[in-house]
């Protein structure tokens, strides 16, 4: 009897053997299974951003959206899919499910291009330009980052720096000899020779090239008090032709060639272009600056006209 509870003892711990290595087997390959399927999967885009500052602020706002296309080579996998920094931090996420840029679990790499604000009108890469409202500079501040390449699963973050593509034009006015404060009130100021619609290459970050009559005259936004003024504007080789007038209610028009001033002889994209003006009975006096959105460089005195 205690050879057979012996031998069956044996045949027990023989099978539980058996059962453990069976175990350990399948969860072997369940563990390799687990981490293959692991490496298979494609991995989220990360979009973090920075900007030389814009026509209303310096920073994000809070909802504002980009554009952002994925490349693999010259092929658009992922075009114009909307993002969104939902606290103005820069930190980007894609507004809906199906706008969610994912990286190939392979490995391979993708090259990513962005810029503000998001139209959907841009879905084949081509940006289209219109200047002619002003009343909402935010909807026309047109920037454009520079492409970032070879990000991949293992490099998810896309660290995008938006630059400007355009122009900014800033006028600030102030009554001179024979002209009240009060008489800037409700001012209207103009600029004329200038094209008001363009289009921009956003995957390949060309320069911004305007169409069509380039003799179109623009209102900028003013302030009430007439003490302020500004415009973004499409840039342009020479401002030969532009001139500025600004139309004082119960005063009369006054007006300034915009290219008198050496260092507006071209409006080049991303400068900012500031002017005070004092308006006079008899004329103007304008002194003139030119800095990039960011950074300033420099100051001179214009011509009256």
């Amino acid at each position: 009897m205690n050879m057979k509870r012996t031998f069956l003892t044996g045949i027990t711990m023989v099978t539980f053997a058996c059962a453990m290595m069976t175990t350990a087997l399948f969860s072997s390959c369940s563990s390799e299974d687990e981490q293959t399927s692991e490496n298979q999967q494609p991995v989220e885009l990360q979009i973090v951003s920075a900007i030389n500052t814009r026509a209303a602020n310096d920073a994000w706002d809070a909802g504002d959206k980009i554009g952002v296309f994925a490349l693999k080579g010259t092929t658009q996998d992922y075009s114009n899919m909307s993002y969104s920094t939902e606290d103005g931090t820069g930190s980007f996420l894609p507004t809906a499910e199906d706008q969610t840029i994912m990286l190939p679990y392979d490995g391979s790499n993708y090259t990513i291009a962005a810029y503000y604000p998001y139209t959907a009108s841009a879905a084949n890469g081509t940006y289209s330009i219109d200047v002619s409202d002003q009343s909402d500079q935010k909807a026309i501040d047109l920037l454009v980052a520079s492409p970032v390449n070879g990000i991949n699963k293992m490099s998810p973050v896309a660290a995008l720096e938006f630059y400007h593509k355009l122009v900014k034009i800033a006028i600030t006015m102030k009554p001179g000899n024979g002209i009240t404060a009060e008489q800037l009130a409700y001012m209207k100021v103009t600029i004329s020779g200038q094209q008001t619609t363009g289009t921009c290459n956003i995957i390949n970050n060309d320069a911004v090239v305007g169409t069509g009559d380039a003799n179109k005259v623009i209102t900028l936004d003013t302030s009430a008090d007439g003490a302020n003024s500004e415009a973004i504007l499409i840039p342009a080789a020479s401002t030969n032709g532009m001139v500025l007038t600004f139309s004082i209610p119960n005063a009369g028009d006054y007006t300034w060639n915009v290219n008198s001033a050496a260092k507006s002889q071209s409006f080049g994209a991303g400068n900012k272009y500031k002017y005070d003006i004092t308006i006079n009975k008899t004329g103007l006096d304008v002194n003139a600056t030119i800095e990039n959105w960011a950074d300033g460089n420099g100051t001179e005195n214009g011509n009256a006209i």
